[in-house]
């Protein structure tokens, strides 16, 4: 299982399956990082091989969805960055894609979806008329690029960089049905 995480700009990372946090376990903060930032998005599961697929094909290729938040070591990244180095140490250690626990059918994200993400007191959201639509495409951009399998997930970012400290708790709901509930220790 691999996680493909995508953003708006339809730029896409790999995430390994260590980078995984299920079930709301608590998220500790890693020890190489002083700067930790978060991303929400949604997160479909594959439920069949996928190859070059039509935007018109896509959603055979999915059964549900969820919210997830994938975390990013800033400071890493930039050092990474600065030093013409990969940045996949920054996003790939372990336990830094948190996947939801409630998995929606795609026909609950029919008409107007909206996406929430509260970090303590701070709350970000994203509303969409035509989710299904943006999956669909997004799974149809991905691949063409790579082939997706049975088990993988995409993770289909915001592009919202909030800053995570010791002690938050962050809670994402898609449509009012909380899909992740967890503390940042």
């Amino acid at each position: 299982m691999k996680i493909v995480v995508i953003d708006k700009k339809s730029r896409i990372s790999i995430r390994p399956d260590n980078a995984v946090l299920r079930n709301n376990d608590d998220f500790y903060m890693p020890h190489f990082s002083q700067d930790i930032i978060c991303d929400y998005g949604y997160v479909v599961r594959i439920t069949r091989l996928a190859k070059c697929i039509a935007k018109k094909f896509a959603s055979r290729c999915y059964d549900s969805v969820t919210a997830g938040v994938t975390f990013i070591a800033r400071d890493t990244m930039q050092q990474a960055i600065e030093n013409g180095l990969p940045t996949d140490e920054a996003y790939c250690f372990d336990h830094s894609t948190a996947i939801g626990t409630e998995w929606l059918l795609p026909e609950q994200l029919t008409g107007e979806c909206s996406l929430n993400l509260r970090i303590g007191e701070v709350s970000n959201s994203t509303t969409h008329s035509n989710m299904i639509e943006i999956i669909d495409q997004c799974l149809s951009d991905v691949s063409n690029k790579l082939t997706l399998k049975t088990g993988d997930l995409v993770f289909i970012a915001s592009d919202s960089a909030n800053s995570v400290k010791e002690g938050d708790n962050i809670n994402v709901t898609i449509n009012n049905t909380t899909t992740l509930n967890f503390q940042i220790k």
